[in-house]
C-alpha cells in the first residue's frame, strides 16, 4: 500500500517538473540531468511527506517528525549561510555554506530511511544525486554539498531517534534509555 501511494507521489512530484521555473529547459544549460535533479527537491520532499503521512495513525507521526526534522535543517543552514557567508563557485551571492538543497534531501532522506529500512538506498541515492546537480551546476563547491548532507542526516537523525524535538515551550532534548 505504501509503496504504490509513494510510487503516486512521485510522479506527481514529476509531473511538477515542468511547472517549475527549470534551467533545464533553456538551451544554455550545461547539464540537464544536473538541473532537473536539482530543481526535483521540493516536489521530491512534498512526496516523502505525503507518502509518510497515508500510512495512518503511524505515518502521520512520522510525516510530523518529518516536517520537523526538515525545519530544524532549514533553520540551521540558514543560519550557517549567514555566518560563513561563503561565496558562491559562480561568484553571484555569498551563501554557499552548506548547501540548501542538499542538505534537506538528506534530511528527508534520513526521515525516509529510518522508517523505511529496506527503501534507505534510493533515498541516500536521490539525496547523493541531487547534491552532485549541486556541484556539476557550479552552485556549490563539494565542501558545501559534504557540510549540507552532513547537516541534513545528523539533524534528521536526532528527531527519528526522539533525541531532539520541538514542541509548543520550543526546542527540546529527550533522552530515550
Amino acid at each position: 500500500m505504501r509503496l504504490r501511494i509513494l510510487a503516486c507521489a512521485l510522479v506527481i512530484g514529476a509531473l511538477m517538473v515542468p511547472m517549475c521555473p527549470v534551467p533545464a529547459w533553456s538551451s544554455d544549460s550545461s547539464n540537464h540531468t544536473a538541473a532537473i535533479l536539482s530543481d526535483l527537491v521540493t516536489p521530491l520532499v512534498i512526496a516523502g511527506e505525503l507518502s509518510l503521512m497515508a500510512g495512518g495513525r503511524r505515518g502521520k507521526l512520522e510525516a510530523t517528525q518529518g516536517a520537523k526534522a526538515l525545519a530544524a535543517t532549514a533553520f540551521a543552514t540558514e543560519l550557517l549561510k549567514l555566518t560563513v557567508r561563503e561565496k558562491r563557485p559562480e561568484g553571484n551571492s555569498r551563501d554557499s555554506f552548506p548547501s540548501g538543497h542538499t542538505s534537506e534531501a538528506f534530511a528527508m532522506a534520513t526521515v525516509w530511511s529510518a522508517y523505511h529500512p529496506k527503501q534507505a538506498w534510493l533515498a541516500y541515492t536521490t539525496a547523493a544525486a541531487i547534491g552532485w546537480s549541486r556541484v556539476e551546476q557550479n552552485k556549490h563547491t563539494w565542501k558545501d554539498v559534504v557540510a549540507g548532507a552532513l547537516l541534513g542526516h545528523f539533524i534528521a537523525k536526532h528527531f527519528t531517534n526522539e533525541h531532539l524535538y520541538a514542541g509548543p515551550g520550543g526546542l527540546g532534548v529527550q533522552y530515550r534509555f
